[in-house]
């Protein structure tokens, strides 16, 4: 697997979309709002099938269908799927759930579990003009359906027919900013997902290396040098051998939600690579190709000479940096907050190792500058030719209800099983924008009073971590991660040295599918020559003027015509 597919894994497990299932034992769920569910209508559990009965006019999300309907689904199944023997995607208790609560049957076009191979099921299925009633897509399928008019209006569906809930968190997004990525000339043809606030990366370092060689947390850059250099020399596992690294790094050099990327370095020097923005004068920017990236990759190049970064990272995986760590030979890095389940290894293995996570290094204003994700990425979309586009909505909002455990009977499907929520029939991923913050109190209160009375059923699993590990600090190492994580590493992410630098475009545009690979490569191996001293730094301004050149000029028009 790769060090970006790990990364995406130990995220999913993290996510608002995972809430019901285990990341190993952990039964981690996502962060969501209570109040806003409370205000929600609450649905029938009738199991019947179908009714008789005149059809009744439908007048909300949660409205039963007096007559049963069908409607046909594709979308990407469930790699390693751990439902229990004889439950499958097509049939299990999550998609019984929201078809008894509708009356509505859910018919499995197709389910492919690569993405890649989705991707392209997809691709053949817009081509053949023959979409099901619904699926999910990516930004680019998303375009290409709406231009060809294949796509129903949601307009008006999506506010008589989602939940409070629902409309909460699109809402909590400002500016609309999530739900517009989904309009087109004003009209809403696809409910992208929410991309939660704070994957991008702390600071983790081990404390009791720290406490050993009378290091202070580091805050600065120069801190993080002085951390790094100690840590490489002077044996803070007492084994008598030089086997520790400094700073582990990887070869993608940065990324939203990467592991042992270099991006709060970037940021630390005003650098946003890979973001677009205006500069002073109105421009619109690559941050790739600015001064302060030249600046950065100066630094890291320094650093990498005086041996602070690990010198093998070129030819490291995401397992040999992990596995750097959980043998305790490696005690700094950058990584999110969802970090903590990886760096337990280390734990489990030696307790004594404690890591800390801190909103560094800081800039000389005392900010840790970073990039938001992007706020969405994905849409579900429904064919002008499906007899109940309204079934999309009220599948999500009774959905929801059961992932966020709101409807008592939900909270016994699977009980205790750690099944993962992507076996409901929509796997559209959403949460509040400050999912992780929100609960940080919720946490703090239940410590301070050790109570548990009217906490909402979702956080009942990670608030017994949370309480468990505080009792006994390490003794489960399932719960020790998720208290790590979820609560020592999501107050972080909130913290007040925290500065949002906000990119004026996400997405891609049409240059940037046809050229884009290669621009990214130019860039990707120029920066790590610089970084690794197979190039002088000057070579920057080579990359800048060949990327613009070979397509980049052209991208910054599209962008510019896009958010015009």
């Amino acid at each position: 697997m790769t060090m970006k597919a790990k990364a995406l894994s130990l995220l999913l497990c993290a996510s608002v979309a995972m809430s019901l299932t285990a990341c190993g034992s952990n039964n981690a769920d996502e962060s969501g709002n209570q109040a806003a569910a409370a205000n929600s209508e609450t649905g029938s559990n009738d199991a019947s099938a179908t009714n008789t009965e005149p059809a009744a006019k439908d007048d909300g999300p949660f409205t039963k269908y007096d007559e049963q309907i069908t409607v046909s689904l594709g979308r990407q199944g469930v790699s390693g799927n751990n439902l229990p023997d004889g439950d499958t995607l097509e049939n299990n208790k999550f998609l019984k759930y929201v078809e008894d609560r509708l009356n509505v049957k859910v018919k499995y076009e197709f389910s492919v579990e690569d993405m890649d191979a989705y991707n392209q099921k997809v691709n053949l299925t817009i081509a053949s003009s023959t979409i099901p009633d619904i699926m999910v897509v990516n930004e680019q399928q998303f375009k290409r359906l709406a231009k060809a008019g294949s796509l129903a209006d949601l307009t008006d569906i999506y506010e008589k027919y989602s939940s409070p809930l629902i409309k909460e968190y699109y809402s909590s997004y400002s500016d609309d900013r999530v739900l517009n990525t989904g309009r087109i000339d004003g009209k809403l043809y696809g409910l992208p997902n929410t991309n939660i606030d704070g994957s991008y990366q702390l600071l983790w370092v081990r404390k009791d290396w720290l406490d050993k060689l009378n290091l202070k947390v580091p805050s600065s850059i120069e801190d993080v040098k002085a951390v790094a250099k100690a840590f490489k020399e002077q044996d803070p596992d007492g084994n008598g051998k030089p086997d520790t690294v400094g700073l582990l790094g990887d070869k993608s050099i940065v990324g939203d939600g990467g592991f042992f990327t270099f991006d709060p370095i970037f940021n630390l020097n005003h650098s946003y690579p890979k973001s677009w923005f205006k500069d002073d004068s109105g421009n619109v920017v690559y941050g790739s190709t600015t001064p302060e990236t030249k600046q950065a990759l100066a630094q890291l190049s320094e650093m990498y000479k005086d041996g602070l970064i690990d010198k093998e990272f070129l030819t490291r995986k995401w397992e040999d940096n992990a596995g750097l760590v959980s043998s305790g030979r490696a005690g700094i890095l950058f990584a999110p907050w969802f970090a903590g389940w990886m760096l337990s290894d280390n734990v489990k293995a030696d307790p004594n190792a404690e890591w800390v996570p801190v909103a560094g290094p800081v800039d000389g204003e005392g900010k840790r500058n970073v990039v938001p994700s992007a706020p969405s990425g994905t849409f579900l979309v429904v064919s002008k030719n499906a007899e109940h586009p309204e079934a999309a909505l009220k599948m999500l909002s009774v959905e929801y209800e059961g992932i966020r455990l709101i409807d008592p009977a939900s909270q016994e499907i699977y009980k205790d099983k750690g099944v993962s929520w992507l076996n409901y029939p929509l796997n559209l991923q959403l949460d509040f924008q400050d999912a992780l913050a929100r609960d940080i109190p919720v946490y703090d209160k239940v410590l301070q009073d050790n109570d548990m009375k009217d906490l909402p059923a979702r956080l009942i699993p990670r608030v017994n971590s949370i309480l468990k590990n505080h009792k006994e600090p390490k003794k489960d190492i399932a719960a020790f991660a998720d208290s790590l994580a979820f609560y020592v590493a999501g107050a972080v992410t909130g913290a007040k040295e925290i500065a949002k630098v906000n990119p004026i475009f996400y997405g891609s545009t049409e240059t940037m599918v046809k050229r884009g690979a290669n621009l990214d490569k130019l860039e990707n191996e120029t920066f790590l020559r610089i970084i690794t001293g197979a190039a002088p730094i000057d070579d920057f301004d080579k990359f800048v003027t060949t990327w613009k050149s070979t397509g980049g000029d052209t991208v910054a028009k599209e962008v510019e015509e896009s958010i015009k």
